[in-house]
Order: structure tokens, then sequence, then C-alpha cells
């Protein structure tokens, strides 16, 4: 008969339990996971990397790029996770979401797509669908992007502009964008690569990704992808950018 209190074995017991469940849950089940993970989906567990022809890695598949170039607001500088000033965007690369971005310079939101992809920081605005900023700024990158997009003999209206063309994805890192999106800026990447817009629309339907099991999610297209590709097969020497309005005052 033991001759510890009760309330020593019970905590006995407790530790007992504390260490198995922490060798099992801690230790066992994170190793076996991962064996499985390199096993069965390597490339997946190992982050869907993306290698040149010299197996070096150059992208995730994902997450998005900026296809930028510094603008004449860089003095402006975004003060979010104060990294990134402000930047046009290419004309001969797909361009992904946009982001909104706290500018204490400009005392407010900003709109640009040159703050996206920034792997230090994750996350949306807060700001509710009817906030006057938020209708603003969407009104604002409408424009931009109507007036972007608008090349090759293509027209394209602020009404007709694509609407995650002109809103910022939940986690700020998102490579995709839908196909109308995409068809979009098919003229425009067109006319910068001197190519066909068949040309284009082609690799947009190689980079599509459809629904999950054929019924979740929604039909995307890869940005990063999308403009390797680009890169591989209609290598382009143009270094045209596109001046855009971020709704920041320098």
């Amino acid at each position: 008969m033991s001759r510890l209190p009760g309330p020593v074995l019970r905590h006995l017991a407790a530790l007992r339990a504390m260490l198995v469940f922490t060798v099992i849950c801690g230790v066992a089940y994170p190793l076996v996971m991962t064996g499985i993970g390199q096993v069965a989906f390597k490339n997946q567990a190992d982050g869907s990397l993306i290698t040149n022809s010299k197996g070096q890695v150059i992208g995730s598949k994902l997450l998005c790029q900026t296809f930028v170039s510094s603008s004449a607001a860089e003095t402006a500088l975004n003060k979010k996770d104060e990294v990134t000033g402000y930047a046009d965007p290419i004309n001969k690369y797909f361009q992904s979401r946009p982001t909104f971005a706290i500018d204490s310079t400009a005392g407010g939101y900003t709109i640009q797509l040159a703050d996206g992809c920034n792997y230090a920081a994750s996350g949306s605005n807060n700001l509710g669908p009817n906030d006057p900023t938020l209708t603003k700024l969407i009104g604002l990158m409408r424009t931009n992007m109507a007036a972007f997009d608008s090349a090759g003999g293509t027209t394209v209206t602020a009404a007709q502009v694509a609407t995650d063309a002109v809103t910022e994805s939940g986690s700020g890192e998102e490579p995709y964008i839908t196909p109308e999106n995409a068809d979009q800026q098919a003229a425009r990447i067109a006319d910068a690569r001197g190519i066909t817009v068949d040309q284009v629309e082609a690799l947009i339907k190689a980079n599509t990704s459809g629904r999950d099991i054929g019924i979740l999610g929604e039909p995307a297209v890869n940005t990063t992808t999308l403009n390797i590709a680009l890169d591989q097969k209609y290598p382009s020497s143009d270094t045209s950018t596109t001046a855009f309005t971020t709704g920041a005052t320098s």
C-alpha cells in the first residue's frame, strides 16, 4: 500500500500522462506527419518552390511576387512594415491583387501594387464595405486599372475592371487572380511583349487551376507561375511602367 498522500499520487499520475502525451503529440506525431509529407507530398511539404533551369529557387507557387518599378512618389514612403515605398507596375507583367496600407506620411490608407507580397507581414485592412475611405480607394484603383489595361487597341472602362483587381486578399500574399482579371490584362501584356493576345491567353489557360475535386472553390490564375512562363517563352526587354495614383500625398 502506498504511503504517499492521495493528492501527490494524483499529481504523479498527471505528470506521467503529460510526459506520455508530450512524446506522442510533440515528438512522434510531428515526425510521422513530416515523414508522410516528404514521401507522399514532397513538393508541397517543401513549400511548392519554383526553380529555374539552374536549379535555383526563384519563388513559390503559394506566394505572389511584385512586378513593379520605383515611382516618382518614392519620396512619400509607405510606412507599413517600414520596408517598401511606392512603385509603378511594369507593363509586361501580370499584376496580382493590390494592397491597402496605412501611411503616416499620407495620414491614412493608400492603395497600391507595390506593397503587396510582403512576406514579413500578413493580413488585410480592417475597413468595412461601406467605409468611405475604402470605397474611395477602390474607385481610385478602378481608374488606375482601367487606364493600365487599355492597351493594344483594347479599351477597359472602370466599370469593366474585375473586382479582385481593386481589392486585396485576406493575407496580402495571394498569387491568384480570377480568369476575368487575367483576361482583362491580356491585351496589355501582348502589346508590351510584341505577341498576340491568343498567345497570352494560351499561357493564362496553362496557369489556371480549376475547382478542387470539381466542386470546391473557383478557377484561379497563378500570377507568379504565369509571369515566369511569360519570361521563359516570350522574353522582352521592355521596361516601361504606368504611373498609378495611390491616394497618398507627398
